[in-house]
């Protein structure tokens, strides 16, 4: 298989209503045939048929103890690797079928600006600037260890900042830190494109698939659950690739 896709989609899924709209859903992702699916916001009595999933660990009250805020699904066995905050990312190592062999994917959820505020128990993005800091770091370890040295790497997720160049939402020093932390660990965002502009989109894009050089996208970025579509079924677009290895 010289060829995966990766989805990812923030399912809203801590609402009273989650449960109603979980089941078109579930027939969205499927209909995508990813082989990662990349799911923030979610409850961890979500199932994919043929698929294992990684659970982040439970958060903290307001969140419920079925609340998690990611979960990696894929139709490959995996091991799960350390991260340095298991509430908000997970990380797997993927075997994945040759040439793409040995895959990490890493999941997070980067806290929108509010996350803790009305709680007292934080400043506006305070927990997102933390929460930066622990990917990049994260990921960096990864391209240093000399274990994973030569492993592929998808990182997606939440990450609560458009990277288009539009500032549509995000902190600038904490974009900066961001994007300079992963392009300096030899990663390229793939989710870049205005979809405002390009697409007539209402929203920007704020969650984002990630790839070290080996992996290259073989088709345009697949979008769905723009805010301006009716009965939308999540307050965020979901965003799918198809990527290549690059041999």
């Amino acid at each position: 298989m010289k060829t995966c896709r990766v989805a990812t989609w923030n399912l809203d899924g801590y609402r009273n209503n989650a449960s109603s709209r979980l089941p078109q859903q579930i027939e969205i992702l499927q209909s995508l045939l990813a082989d990662i699916v990349v799911l923030t916001e979610v409850q961890d009595t979500t199932r994919l048929p043929g698929m294992q999933f990684w659970w982040s660990d439970p958060g903290q009250p307001p969140y419920k103890p079925r609340d998690r805020a990611v979960g990696i699904a894929s139709t490959w066995s995996g091991k799960a690797l350390e991260v340095r905050d298991s509430r908000l990312s997970v990380c797997v190592c993927l075997d994945a079928p040759l040439p793409l062999g040995r895959l990490i994917v890493y999941g997070t959820v980067i806290p929108y600006a509010m996350d803790g505020v009305r709680q007292k128990a934080a400043l506006a993005w305070e927990r997102h600037q933390k929460a930066v800091d622990d990917v990049v770091a994260d990921l960096s370890d990864l391209r240093s260890d000399p274990d994973f040295v030569d492993s592929r790497i998808v990182v997606a997720g939440d990450f609560n900042t458009s990277l288009d160049g539009s500032n549509w939402y995000g902190h600038p020093r904490a974009r900066s830190r961001l994007v300079e932390g992963l392009t300096d660990a030899g990663f390229q965002c793939h989710t870049r494109e205005n979809i405002r502009l390009t697409r007539a989109a209402d929203r920007a894009i704020v969650d984002h698939i990630w790839t070290t050089s080996d992996l290259l996208p073989v088709e345009p970025l697949h979008i769905w659950c723009d805010r301006s579509h009716p009965n939308r079924l999540s307050d965020h677009n979901g965003v799918a690739l198809s990527l290549a290895v690059q041999e």
